[in-house]
C-alpha cells in the first residue's frame, strides 16, 4: 500500500508541479547544454554524441528518472545542427521529447557568438493503471491510459572561446495545457542562464566555476547551480557544487581523446532527504571529426 500511496501522489503533484518546474534538470549541464539550448549545436567543433542517465531520488518510489541523447555538428564554418532524444517518468507519468536544433555562428573577438532554434514535439502521457488500489473507472480524471502531443519551439544565444562560455535560452516558449481536465498542468515557460570558465593554475590544473540559473516566474522562484571543478592534466574533472536549498553536488569525470565519462550524486537537503539516498547521474560523450582531414580538437571542458 505505501508503494501506491507514493505513486498516488506523485501522479497528482507530478505534472503540475514536477514536469512544470524541473525542464531538464542535470547535474552535469555543461555537457549537456544542447537539451537546454539550441544555440549549443555544433560549438564543440566535431561530430558530438552523448549520452545521459539520471536517477532522482533513489530508493523513493515512483521517483524521477531522465534519459537523455544528443548529437550535433558544425556544418561548414557558421552553421550548426542537432537534435536530442529524452524521456523523463515520474511516478505513472511519462514525457517524450524530441527536437532538432539549428545554430548560426559569428566569429567575435576570441569566440563565437551562437544564435539558435529548436522546433520538436513533447508527449505526456498517464498510466494509471499503476495505481489499482486508488483508481475509479468513473472518474475522469483517473482515465486508466491518456496522452497529449504537444508542438513546441525554443530559441536560445550562446558565447564560448576555449576557456569561457555564457549562454541563454527558452527551450519550450510556447506555454500549453497538458491535459484537459486540471487547468493546473500546464507545460510552462523556462528560462536559463549558463556559464563557465576555466583558469589556469599551473601547467597541471586549472579551476573551473560555472554557474547556472533556471526560473519559472509564474509557478517558482530562481534556482541556482553554483559549482567548482578542478582539472588536473587536461584529463580528470573533480567538483563539487551548491543547489539552492535542495542539494549539494559532487562530481567526477574523466577526458582522453574523443571520450568523455562523467559521475555525478547529488545529495538532498529538501524535506525530502529522510526518505531517499540521493541522486546519481552517468554521462558518456564521443567526440568524433566530421570528415577526414579534421582533427578533433581536444580538450574541450565543456
Amino acid at each position: 500500500m505505501k508503494k501506491y500511496y507514493v505513486l498516488f501522489w506523485l501522479g497528482f503533484l507530478g505534472l503540475q508541479s514536477v514536469f512544470a518546474q524541473q525542464d531538464a534538470q542535470y547535474t552535469q549541464y555543461m555537457f549537456n547544454t544542447l537539451v537546454i539550448n539550441p544555440a549549443y549545436a555544433g560549438s564543440r567543433e566535431a561530430v558530438s554524441i552523448l549520452g545521459i542517465y539520471r536517477n532522482q531520488w533513489t530508493g523513493f518510489d515512483g521517483s524521477p528518472t531522465s534519459i537523455a541523447a544528443s548529437v550535433h555538428s558544425p556544418i561548414g564554418d557558421k552553421l550548426g545542427l542537432g537534435l536530442f532524444l529524452e524521456a523523463d517518468k515520474i511516478g505513472v507519468h511519462q514525457r517524450l521529447s524530441a527536437y532538432t536544433s539549428y545554430a548560426y555562428k559569428i566569429a567575435m573577438g576570441s569566440g563565437f557568438l551562437s544564435l539558435g532554434l529548436q522546433a520538436g514535439v513533447l508527449q505526456y502521457s498517464s498510466d494509471w493503471s499503476e495505481l489499482p488500489e486508488v483508481l475509479d473507472p468513473d472518474d475522469p480524471n483517473f482515465v486508466a491510459d491518456n496522452s497529449k502531443l504537444l508542438p513546441n519551439f525554443g530559441l536560445g544565444v550562446y558565447y564560448y572561446t576555449e576557456q569561457f562560455f555564457v549562454g541563454a535560452s527558452v527551450p519550450h516558449l510556447l506555454e500549453s495545457g497538458i491535459d484537459e481536465i486540471s487547468e493546473l498542468a500546464v507545460q510552462e515557460r523556462h528560462y536559463w542562464l549558463t556559464a563557465g570558465v576555466a583558469i589556469p593554475l599551473n601547467e597541471k590544473l586549472k579551476l573551473q566555476p560555472s554557474l547556472l540559473m533556471r526560473s519559472v516566474p509564474s509557478i517558482a522562484p530562481v534556482n541556482v547551480d553554483v559549482n567548482v571543478s578542478l582539472i588536473i592534466n587536461d584529463i580528470f574533472r573533480v567538483g563539487a557544487g551548491y543547489r539552492s536549498s535542495q542539494a549539494v553536488l559532487f562530481m567526477l569525470e574523466y577526458q582522453q581523446d574523443k571520450l568523455r565519462v562523467g559521475y555525478s550524486y547529488d545529495l538532498g537537503m529538501s524535506t525530502l532527504a529522510d526518505y531517499h539516498s540521493g541522486t546519481h547521474e552517468i554521462m558518456v560523450g564521443l567526440d568524433l571529426p566530421n570528415n577526414l582531414l579534421q582533427k578533433v580538437q581536444s580538450p574541450r571542458f565543456f
